[in-house]
């Protein structure tokens, strides 16, 4: 899964995505501010540190819904920013597309943990744009979790960090993804084979057989499906340690109360719904 450094696609994870929430719409979708929701700021975030592609894995009971709310592109920040010192600025925009990636029907109840959607993802990803041209072929994806909210202005400032492509984590107190908590990070071809392995080394339903034989023997319905109960520290754990990078602000969104902590923080009550010239639904520009 090696390739170019000029390709940072986002996946950002919302198949088997579990929360307190517990309404008939998906937890992704929970407003954080006006006219505004989880997944949306999510989206923003991604804009933020320069991933030229996103890619949502949401299964079609809720993808029709997410597709609607978000539609099919979004504008890169920096060209914005770049765009505003030229004539005609609109002109130099950089369109983001957005993509939706169903979890194949046969992952379904055996692997298609949480992690499993970014670990899908990254390898859908990778093949799409690999067919394409290997100049195209992402050699990192930046994974971002709708239920984690950081401050998109801060992690602009660590935007050429990320753009290194090295697998990288933030942090909020010491604490990364590998702990559990839903903060975006960067993960690599290597880190990306390691958490697949984890997953798919611990989801038999069949005792292992003999040297050349087939397998007939069930396994005891507690060691059936291991990983299909793993949890996010279960998968990326074992991740490399040494390249953190500290934020101040992070929230995550998973409990009622982590979401009234943002609701009453001061990132809470700045955060708004981006400009008519960022997010779009299906071709057409939202309302501000």
């Amino acid at each position: 899964m090696s390739g170019t450094k000029e390709n940072l696609p986002a996946i950002i994870p919302v198949s088997g995505m579990t929360s307190e929430f517990g309404m008939e719409w998906d937890s992704s979708l929970i407003p954080v501010g006006p006219n505004y929701t989880a997944i949306e700021a999510t989206i923003y975030e991604c804009l933020h540190v320069g991933c030229n592609s996103i890619w949502i894995i949401a299964n079609d009971d809720i993808a029709p819904l997410i597709r609607k709310r978000i539609g099919e592109y979004a504008t890169d920040i920096r060209s914005l920013e770049q765009a505003s010192f030229k004539q005609f600025g609109g002109e130099h925009h950089k369109e983001v597309p957005i993509y939706y990636v169903p979890i194949h029907p046969k992952h379904r109840a055996k692997v298609d943990n949480y992690a499993w959607s970014a670990i899908y993802g990254a390898n859908v990803a990778f093949w799409i744009m690999r067919s394409f041209s290997r100049w195209t072929t992402p050699a990192a994806y930046y994974v971002s979790f709708p239920m984690g909210m950081l401050d998109p202005k801060e992690l602009l400032k660590h935007r050429a960090k990320v753009q290194k492509k090295k697998t990288f984590y933030f942090s909020h107190d010491g604490k990364t993804v590998r702990d559990g908590h839903p903060i975006s990070f960067v993960m690599e071809p290597d880190e990306w084979r390691r958490a697949k392995h984890t997953i798919t080394t611990n989801s038999s339903m069949w005792r292992a057989p003999a040297e050349g034989e087939i397998p007939t023997e069930l396994l005891p319905p507690e060691e059936r499906l291991i990983s299909l109960r793993y949890e996010l520290e279960d998968v990326f754990g074992d991740g490399p340690t040494d390249n953190d990078q500290e934020i101040n602000l992070f929230y995550d969104l998973t409990t009622w109360d982590g979401y009234v902590k943002f609701i009453s923080s001061e990132l809470g009550s700045r955060t708004k719904r981006p400009g008519k010239n960022v997010m779009y639904r299906r071709g057409k520009i939202n309302d501000g």
